[in-house]
């Protein structure tokens, strides 16, 4: 296919590679002229700086923001607008959690199909690649967060144990604002899965949140505490892994899948939580085992009986995500700690450097 220039231009700011897939979804979302007001914000600029600079009357400018910012392709504060700086923020904003679904701008059933396939042939992979290279740098991951769920059903497990940046329930209760968002993922590529949809807490107690579930199209929504509790308890329950603000399958989630495609279960880091089971409660159900995705639970010999079969946790296997705890009815399966706080912080980098942010996201935080 031939393409204008301009969306080879975008393509390369965003730092995608030879992508011909990519291209075609530039294509099918952008016009070339809103092609190039997005290539002149990859630096944040007010209505009357972007007319100045493109030489163009100021409210015919605006009129094309506003259509931009409806249809998700740039962010806005109170004065700025910006283009995204990275292609997962891109992602996120056109057609992920803050895009719209409804309207003039929704998606179209064409973009979902150009991002399923670009994601599973092209972008997954270098997803992999990335991951790689920042457990290389940092020698972490973002570490899973331990589900709440299996923290409650953990009677060992004291709330000053919990530290602050650890405690789910504690950030929900102390958000000053509580806007849920659907799966970002889900709703792009992974729109066949059949796990829960509103589950994502990227916009929660965020400026962009806030700004978002307010445009028209936008399936964003205010809940209260005890609404947010039941989401992730509802995210829990069906099996997603709770990883930053995400709760993530292995079918679609832009982190997990690529990972446990590949098996590369050593590219998770764990939290200072980890599964135990206590072979004298367990019924042998093995409904345990279809619940982990990292397959650190396996069926052995009772100790007192051989003839049964009991659940056992992999020590260095587990990663804490707790979703084994959740739905074991016998309570045979909870926490434990195995790791210190102190485990929390960052690897310094060599020469005392910082460790770079995981994942780099782009322009969410303007004036």
């Amino acid at each position: 296919m031939n393409f204008d220039p301009i969306y080879k231009e975008l393509s390369d700011r965003l730092g995608v590679w030879e992508s011909e897939r990519f291209l075609k979804i530039l294509d099918a979302m952008l016009t070339p002229p809103e092609a190039k007001i997005c290539m002149e914000l990859f630096e944040p600029a007010t209505c009357p700086e972007l007319a100045e600079k493109l030489g163009m009357d100021q409210k015919e400018v605006q009129k094309k923001l506003d259509v931009l910012v409806d249809k998700g392709m740039l962010t806005r504060g109170l004065t700025q607008y910006a283009f995204h700086t990275t292609l997962l923020a891109f992602h996120h904003e056109c057609v992920g959690d803050t895009a719209p679904f409804e309207g003039p701008y929704a998606l179209t059933d064409e973009i979902k199909a150009l991002w399923a396939d670009f994601y599973y042939n092209e972008w997954s992979y270098k997803f992999m690649e990335h991951i790689e290279e920042m457990v290389g740098k940092t020698g972490k991951n973002l570490p899973i967060s331990p589900a709440i769920g299996a923290l409650d059903r953990s009677p060992n497990i004291k709330p000053e144990d919990i530290m602050p940046e650890e405690d789910f329930k504690l950030k929900i209760k102390n958000a000053k604002s509580r806007i849920l968002a659907p799966c970002g993922c889900r709703v792009s590529w992974g729109y066949e899965c059949d796990k829960p949809l509103m589950v994502c807490f990227a916009c929660f107690d965020r400026p962009r949140g806030e700004y978002y579930h307010n445009l028209p199209g936008r399936l964003l929504k205010e809940v209260t505490y005890e609404e947010s509790l039941e989401a992730v308890k509802t995210a829990e329950e069906a099996g997603l892994v709770h990883w930053g603000d995400c709760f993530c399958c292995d079918s679609c989630c832009e982190n997990l899948f690529p990972i446990t495609r590949g098996k590369r279960y050593d590219l998770m880091t764990p939290n200072r939580f980890a599964a135990i089971c206590d072979e004298d409660k367990c019924t042998g159900c093995r409904k345990c085992l279809d619940r982990c995705y990292f397959e650190a639970i396996e069926m052995r010999p009772s100790k007192n009986d051989p003839e049964k079969m009991k659940a056992y946790v992999i020590p260095e296997a587990c990663k804490g995500c707790g979703l084994c705890i959740i739905t074991c009815k016998p309570n045979a399966l909870t926490y434990i700690i195995v790791r210190p706080p102190e485990y929390l912080k960052p690897k310094p980098l060599e020469g005392g450097e910082e460790p770079p942010p995981f994942p780099v996201w782009g322009h969410y935080y303007l004036k």
